[in-house]
């Protein structure tokens, strides 16, 4: 494998700053091109967890480069790597805010066309790796028609827009999903009292801080479901959707953990939901997704397939994994050196398309 790292202007004149994983063969089968997730990224995503430190996209370029299929990504529009932890990526302010849903199609676009004029991609498959935000993005290159590609796949999939997603998270979806996996102990969608108390996998005692039973049963209603984390985030979420309607970048950069601008939510809000785009589509489409993930449901992902399977469509696919997060338990590799279920399923449907 031989990695290059070279800068295109972009549609725009924005200098991408791009790197490229190629198998060491003559002809390449399969290009796969990634499109990230929401936020600051480069294209090493160096981390740092406690004493850990890895390259986020070395395990898909080992694994994809294995089986040859080169393997393309780029930073983030106003983000260059750093040396500075935990995320090793320096911003610059006024070119982030040229990082919005259209720049990153057109950017794919422009990466699209230049790369399959070179030589050794001339008779490969382009296919498009979306993750979380990249699963929203990925589809519209494909709905644009103005670059051929093979096929997507996309991971941590976003079904709908994202204020509809927000909406989710900010109710209390992402927090049930978190607090089910350790105290619903028999699959109600509820915790009674003695769930909490039993405390099984010692969350409560630890990571909650011995945090009493009222605490999160904030309507006094003897369980804790939603309606308590919705009046619990009520507060938070009127003051991030003021924000972002009055263009208040200060107050996400301080309070959203993700860091985003006013432009790009407004942008995200004027596109169609992901599930309208992709039913249009007639290439290859595989979807993986984790049980737990609790930034999008995946009852998500069974409303996408049902409605293909409503219009007799066979070209969508799905992968579910029990126990799986947003990340598809990624972190399993540079912790243990094991390859997750859900990952070790993209590098073999890759092959496939």
């Amino acid at each position: 494998m031989e990695s290059l790292i070279f800068t295109l202007k972009s549609f725009d004149g924005y200098p991408l700053n791009i790197k490229l994983s190629i198998p060491n063969e003559k002809y390449i089968e399969r290009l796969v091109i990634f499109v990230h997730g929401t936020g600051p990224n480069t294209y090493d995503n160096h981390r740092k967890i406690g004493e850990l430190q890895f390259n986020y996209f070395d395990l898909f370029a080992n694994e994809f480069c294995k089986n040859n299929i080169a393997f393309c990504r780029w930073n983030t529009r106003g983000c260059s790597i750093s040396q500075n932890p935990p995320m090793y990526v320096d911003i610059d302010e006024e070119k982030y805010k040229t990082y919005l849903p259209s720049t990153s199609i057109a950017d794919i676009e422009f990466i699209v066309k230049y790369l399959e004029n070179q030589e050794q991609f001339k008779n490969a498959k382009v296919i498009l790796f979306g993750f979380s935000e990249g699963s929203e993005i990925a589809p519209l290159v494909v709905s644009n028609a103005k670059v051929h590609i093979d096929g997507l796949l996309l991971a941590g999939y976003a079904n709908e827009n994202l204020r509809t997603t927000l909406e989710w998270q900010l109710t209390g979806g992402s927090s049930m999903v978190n607090m089910c996996k350790w105290f619903d102990y028999d699959n109600k969608g509820y915790i009674t009292k003695a769930n909490f108390k039993e405390d099984r996998y010692k969350v409560r005692k630890t990571y909650l801080k011995n945090a009493w039973f009222w605490c999160y049963d904030v309507n006094h209603d003897g369980i804790i479901d939603r309606k308590d984390f919705e009046i619990k985030l009520q507060k938070y979420k009127n003051k991030m959707f003021r924000a972002i309607e009055s263009g208040d970048d200060k107050w996400l950069k301080n309070n959203y953990p993700v860091r985003i601008t006013s432009a790009w939510c407004k942008e995200h809000f004027k596109l169609p939901a992901t599930k309208e785009v992709l039913s249009q589509l007639n290439i290859p489409i595989h979807i993986f997704h984790g049980t737990d993930d609790a930034c999008i449901p995946v009852e998500d992902v069974l409303d996408i397939n049902n409605k293909f399977k409503e219009v007799e469509k066979s070209n969508l696919h799905i992968h579910i994994f029990e126990n799986h997060d947003h990340d598809l338990n990624y972190l399993l590799y540079p912790m243990k050196k094991t390859i997750s279920e859900g990952l070790q399923s993209i590098f073999d449907t890759a092959l496939t398309i």
